[in-house]
């Protein structure tokens, strides 16, 4: 066996890591916890270390232990091997390789320590920490942490901070407060340098998210206090940047920009400037109403990235750039960084879906790269077996032969139903990114209208109500983009962004039509709905139905739940099917077939029940849309 190299090797690269820590002596003996009921725990430290140490050393690292693993003729039985590839691939940023690794490690039932390391790797990964956290991923976690303090696992900190970053996200900030300080007081190198300024930068934001002032303060001075103590230059001059949010709190916001100015002129000194960087700054101007001083940092924002090649990152600086223009009164330029905004955006989405794409084309060569090895070494070990046992009479020889063919056969087999299951799953995301691309639709002459009028409240100078208008505008753009990144939203999501939708329409057409949405019977917060289902009939209603009526228009909108159906009814008095021409009933033909399709790919794929009905009213004034879909909470 090669695992006694292997501890060896670990032991000698950790000796040398802990060296390059500046951390006292013995510190490191002192802060591990004897590990129990683990057979195994010769890379423990090691994975322990990860968080104090640099990227590249853990890079090389596991480089030199997955060399060692290679070679073990059981490699494919250690979930060792596994969990060390997908750290590997947890490195090189490809989370969904990562997790196919970590699942394929298979700890025994007493190896406590690596299921728990495990369960964590793969939480940690399939969790996203920008959004919301579903209930169902924070029973998982809370059960994983029940069972990591019943075996009182090492590993038991990491699982804190896992939660202590969901109720952060879900902006429940007591609770991320109590499971950090959990995750720091059970951290075995919490009297770590790296560690003690991870936590004072994790409490100064708990601080600075509800507001309190005291926290800030106290939590920005330990941070200081430990950099000057480390000499650590960059989280010190760190330290200035959380002052200046204090100081944009109290008010004091010439002594913000100060601040920020250090920070600023740090990083660039340091080579070291983000979009972050100069967004705080501008951010500070903008406070302080120094409109131009805060246009140039953003404009410098957005040159910076395109010479670094990184233009994904300003979708914050278009964003402020069109309120400091806004704020200027200079609607022209900032209808255009807003434009700009949506076009960043749109990138972002594009690089993310086609970054993942790329992963699980890497994702296929690696496993077929570890096939082909496979089958070589099943091979030579059939062929070593063949030449052994030449005296064997000619049945025998036969009929090794026959299984060996068979055997072949069957791995032949099994790799193409694994292609063609590799493909189904691509095509399936395919069909997802369909989905999303139609929910995302909205009608263009509706922009450019929206745009036109825009543009004819700026030139006869109605300022208050083209501000007005612009902001009923974005607020609707930005609904569209944050509601159709999910598959499901509230329906109280989806009732806000009607309302938003609606309330644009009727500054379009002044005194046209009135409306009302009725949900009274269920719990809207509760209650799910796929995004922007009902805006292709809303617009329908409005566009074709009150456009040409010389009486004032009526859109009612009502939710009711039936059994365990979703009933929603769209009614308007408006032309009907009489007053309209071919052409507009020829693009409700079209849009009644995408609403299908979706639907279709949805529910009906699952068998579930969902469809919609469009008829004439009796008295031939109006439609009535209703459309049914299953029942779904949250």
């Amino acid at each position: 066996m090669y695992r006694p190299c292997i501890a060896i090797v670990a032991f000698l690269m950790l000796c040398g890591l802990y060296t390059g820590c500046k951390q006292p002596a013995g510190q490191a003996e002192k802060s591990i916890r004897p590990v129990t009921n683990a057979p195994d725990t010769a890379f423990i430290p090691l994975i322990l270390s990860q968080d104090t140490l640099g990227k590249q050393i853990l890079k090389d690292t596991v480089k030199t232990i997955l060399a060692a693993l290679e070679k073990g003729k059981n490699k494919d039985e250690d979930p060792w091997y596994y969990y060390f590839r997908g750290y590997q691939q947890e490195l090189n940023k490809q989370p969904d390789s990562a997790v196919h690794y970590y699942r394929r490690m298979e700890p025994g039932v007493k190896d406590s320590q690596l299921l728990v390391l495990q369960a964590f790797s793969i939480l940690n990964l399939t969790t996203d920490a920008s959004n919301i956290t579903k209930a169902e991923r924070a029973e998982q976690i809370l059960e994983a942490i029940k069972k990591a303090e019943k075996s009182n696992s090492i590993f038991l900190y990491r699982l804190y901070d896992l939660l202590a970053r969901s109720y952060y996200a879900n902006g429940n900030i007591a609770q991320s407060a109590t499971y950090t300080r959990l995750y720091y007081n059970n951290n075995p190198f919490k009297a770590h340098p790296i560690i003690r300024q991870r936590y004072f930068d994790i409490c100064f934001l708990l601080a600075a998210r509800i507001n309190d002032l005291n926290g800030m303060q106290r939590y920005q001075d330990s941070a200081r206090r430990l950099a000057i103590q480390i000499a650590d230059s960059m989280a010190l001059v760190r330290t200035y940047d959380y002052e200046a949010q204090i100081h944009s709190r109290t008010g004091e916001l010439a002594k913000s920009i100060d601040c920020e100015k250090v920070y600023f002129n740090y990083m660039k000194a340091h080579d070291r400037l983000n979009t972050i960087v100069f967004n705080n700054l501008a951010t500070s101007f903008v406070r302080n109403n120094q409109l131009d001083s805060a246009i140039y940092y953003y404009n410098a924002c957005i040159d910076w990235a395109a010479k670094k090649g990184q233009p994904a990152n300003l979708f914050s600086a278009y964003e402020g750039l069109t309120e400091a223009y806004r704020k200027k009164g200079d609607y022209k330029n900032a209808l255009a960084a807003f434009h700009q905004s949506f076009e960043t955006f749109a990138r972002n989405n594009d690089s993310i879906e086609a970054s993942k794409i790329e992963e699980l084309h890497t994702r296929y060569q690696t496993e077929k790269k570890d096939q082909a090895i496979a089958g070589l070494r099943t091979t030579n070990i059939l062929n070593r077996k063949i030449i052994s046992q030449q005296r064997w009479i000619f049945i025998v020889i036969c009929t090794l032969l026959v299984l060996a063919a068979f055997f072949v056969y069957n791995i032949y087999r099994q790799r193409l139903l694994r292609e063609k299951n590799e493909k189904l799953q691509i095509d399936n995301k395919r069909l997802l990114l369909e989905q999303k691309t139609r929910q995302m639709q909205l009608d263009p002459h509706f922009i450019y209208n929206a745009v036109a009028n825009l543009q004819g409240l700026i030139s006869s100078d109605r300022k208050q109500e083209a501000n007005a208008y612009l902001v009923s505008f974005s607020r609707l753009m930005r609904n569209i983009l944050e509601l159709n990144r999910e598959d499901f939203i509230s329906v109280e999501e989806e009732i806000g962004a009607l309302d938003n939708y609606i309330r644009l329409q009727q500054m379009r057409f002044t005194g046209m039509f009135d409306y009302s949405i009725d949900a009274d019977d269920i719990d809207v917060s509760d209650i799910l709905i796929p995004p922007m289902l009902i805006q292709p009939f809303v617009e329908n209603a409005i566009e074709h139905g009150f456009k040409t009526i010389d009486y004032k228009g009526f859109l009612q909108i009502t939710f009711r739940q039936e059994q365990e159906q979703l009933v929603i009814t769209i009614d308007d008095n408006g032309v009907g099917n009489k007053g309209q021409t071919g052409q507009q009933k020829e693009k409700k033909s079209l849009s009644q077939i995408i609403i299908q399709e979706r639907l279709d790919l949805l529910f009906n794929k699952e068998q579930q029940r969902s469809g919609f009905s469009y008829n004439t009213k009796p008295s031939g004034k109006g439609f009535v849309v209703i459309v049914t879909i299953p029942l779904i909470t949250a």
